[in-house]
């Protein structure tokens, strides 16, 4: 008996990876396996019917069209069981259609295992001549029909045949595709970084020249899990063949790690010999020369060992792997489908889950405007979702900004170095693109205000000849339309800021939900039908809103007549005109200045007073009333947008427009869960 079958420990190992792969998930997570390659007529049938003892029903049509998998287990009765592994994306119906395909027989038997060949074709639905009327009909199958074999004198061993590459298509039968598809497939299992390949090449030809070596040598370049199987040595009669497969054998130039061996197929008219019969004719040919020089690489029997224990070392080896893959793999597909929400085939579904969307939205929005960072990870991941923190920061660029540079012209020598202050160079210290959403350009200001210092030009010259441009009757006193004059022009520089810094508020709102929203409605049919048909609309109307309202404050503010009922104005206006008293007493030549003048300097200290009291009023206004309200906390703020009041009100062909699932989402749903149920099963097979 061979090493590698001795303990129930090691069939375990093995019967496990077979389970695994009853169960599909080789199509999902690479298994260690046997793979039988190579071109059609190369004896690869014969090489399987050796080592299974399964003997391949002849008949024409019937050669391999699919991968079929072979199992060959210990058992105290003899029986032969046929059954398909429906390929990964199958439909239901499909699937159940071919699981229910299932063929029993306790002796092998030609004419009951071609009808048994004939019948999974057809379940399949191969093209199996060309006088096949169905031209729906494929003539290679994804499917993997799967043959167990049992009796007393198995050894435990698997191996996969996957069809013979061809490079001819047959016309009425096979087509050019269907040669690209073969050989597509078979890169496909040999690419399998766990799978053992056995390349069957005849010894008759050429080996250097054989394509089936070159796909394994792509596959695997190294050659680790590559043996090479040379059938029909009795066919290589000439001396110079016979050593350069010898070579082969020895390894002189070999550069396949596992080596080759070289076993001997039963003649093309040889259809009654037993397996008995067969196996001591090969027996008797190697024990000739040449080939007595390398019987331990000779034989069937030599193989079938060699194969055991490559199985059992690549299996045991990699088990460990495989079961961390499926749990990973798991995980995903799990996460994937619940990211998918609930399966939405009528209106309470749809309803149920854009509910739960907005739901979810408005909790995580009230913690960004609370600033409660900390009662949900999503902010951990996705910083940019600290809103209050980032619209605090806005507002209190603008005030800096207004501030320090927002006056157009300093208000006298004394009083510009009291104001100046250290500040960063950027007019807006919060840095927040201005044009990365298009569907806001015609709502916002999209170029960046570059605010300029302020002038420190005599602000009482400029005074005084608006004084003189547009004086009134008055006596010993000035007109409210000279102060709302120079105030507009004092604080002329407010539009610009304050429209690009709500500018910089919608956009920092509208990046928040946009961002928000992405995430949790990850199905981009359903993203992009509720943000273009029905969110979009409403958010810009909301920011027109705030830009509306923010010019509204700068047109009372700015263009109105000035006025307060602050008790602080009287203050400061009297502070100022008091300290301008005592200097004229300190110097009794101040007293010789003109009227014209005393009303103008008494016009800078009003108008001093005033834009002072009047700043701090409108930033706080547009802080408050703009951003606070109309952005973020007010009823018509654009984060009320998406709430489940929205999702409530929307009737039944709105929900199917937005949430209902086209049949790419119910076939993406049907194969994740496919999939995961694969992947659940598995789990458990390793556990047992």
């Amino acid at each position: 008996m061979a090493t590698a079958e001795v303990g129930l420990g090691n069939q375990a190992v093995l019967s496990k990876i077979d389970k695994l792969r009853e169960l599909s998930v080789g199509a999902i997570i690479p298994l260690p396996q046997l793979i039988v390659v190579g071109d059609q007529s190369s004896g690869k049938s014969s090489v399987l019917e050796s080592l299974t003892g399964f003997s391949f029903p002849r008949a024409a049509g019937l050669c391999t069209r699919y991968a079929t998998q072979i199992t060959c287990s210990r058992e105290a009765q003899k029986s032969v069981n046929v059954s398909i592994i429906p390929r990964p994306d199958a439909d239901e119906a499909l699937k159940a259609r071919l699981l229910e395909f299932h063929r029993q027989i306790t002796t092998m038997n030609n004419k009951r295992l071609t009808k048994i060949f004939e019948d999974a074709n057809e379940a399949m639905g191969l093209r199996m001549s060309q006088t096949d009327g169905d031209e729906g009909a494929g003539a290679f199958s994804q499917d993997i029909l799967k043959i167990e074999i049992s009796g007393p004198d198995q050894a435990h061993l698997t191996v996969i045949d996957v069809p013979g590459i061809f490079r001819v298509p047959t016309p009425g039968l096979t087509t050019e595709s269907d040669v690209t598809m073969v050989r597509n497939m078979v890169k496909s299992y040999m690419e399998n970084s766990r799978t053992i390949i056995l390349a069957v090449m005849p010894c008759n030809v050429d080996i250097a020249t054989q394509e089936i070596l070159k796909l394994a040598e792509a596959a695997d370049p190294d050659g680790m899990r590559t043996m090479g199987v040379l059938t029909k040595p009795d066919l290589a009669t000439e001396r110079a063949t016979q050593d350069s497969v010898i070579d082969l054998v020895l390894s002189k130039r070999n550069r396949l790690n596992l080596g080759y061996c070289v076993v001997k197929n039963r003649s093309a008219d040889d259809s009654t010999s037993s397996m008995s019969d067969r196996l001591a004719a090969e027996k008797a040919f190697f024990m000739g020369p040449p080939w007595s020089s390398v019987a331990d690489r000779c034989g069937i029997a030599s193989l079938q060992i060699r194969l055991r224990e490559l199985l059992m070392d690549i299996s045991k080896r990699e088990l460990p792997h495989v079961k961390a893959d499926i749990e990973k793999r798991l995980h995903i597909r799990r996460t994937e489908l619940e990211a998918m929400g609930p399966s939405r085939s009528d209106q309470s579904s749809q309803r149920l889950f854009l509910g739960r969307i907005a739901s979810r939205f408005q909790a995580i929005t009230q913690h960004a405007i609370n600033g409660y960072y900390t009662a949900d990870p999503i902010f951990k991941l996705m910083p940019c979702l600290k809103l209050s923190t980032r619209a605090i920061e806005l507002n209190m660029s603008l005030s800096k900004n207004i501030l320090t540079r927002g006056h157009k012209r300093h208000c006298g020598p004394e009083r510009s170095k009291k104001r100046i202050i250290t500040w960063p160079e950027a007019d807006l210290s919060i840095s927040i693109p201005l044009t990365d959403y298009s569907e806001l350009f015609n709502i916002i200001v999209t170029d960046e205000y570059k605010c300029p210092e302020p002038s420190n030009g005599p602000i009482l010259d400029h005074v005084m000849m608006v004084y003189e441009s547009s004086r009134g009757p008055e006596v010993g006193t000035f007109g409210g339309s000279i102060l709302a004059t120079v105030f507009e022009e004092q604080s002329e520089k407010w539009e610009p800021l304050v429209l690009a810094h709500t500018s910089k508020a919608i956009v920092l709102v509208h990046d928040y939900i946009y961002q928000l929203f992405t995430h949790l409605c990850p199905d981009t049919k359903v993203r992009n039908e509720l943000w273009n048909g029905f969110l979009l609309d409403k958010l810009q109307d909301r920011y027109r809103q705030a830009m509306k309202h923010a010019r509204f404050l700068l047109s009372i503010e700015r263009r109105g007549r000035p006025s307060t009922f602050n008790d602080r104005f009287n203050d400061i206006l009297q502070d100022k005109r008091s300290s301008r008293m005592t200097k004229y007493l300190e110097n009794r030549e101040e007293h010789l200045i003109g009227n014209s003048r005393q009303v103008c300097e008494d016009i800078v200290d009003t108008l001093t007073s005033y834009y002072n009291i009047s700043r701090e009023r409108f930033v706080d206004s547009i802080c408050q009333q703009v951003v606070n309200h109309f952005l973020l906390e007010g009823d018509d703020s654009p984060l009320k947008v998406l709430s489940p009041e929205f999702a409530m009100a929307l009737d039944a062909d709105e929900l199917e427009m937005i949430a209902g699932e086209d049949s790419a989402s119910k076939r993406q749903r049907q194969a994740l869960a496919w999939e995961i149920e694969s992947l659940e099963e598995a789990t458990k097979v390793l556990k047992g």
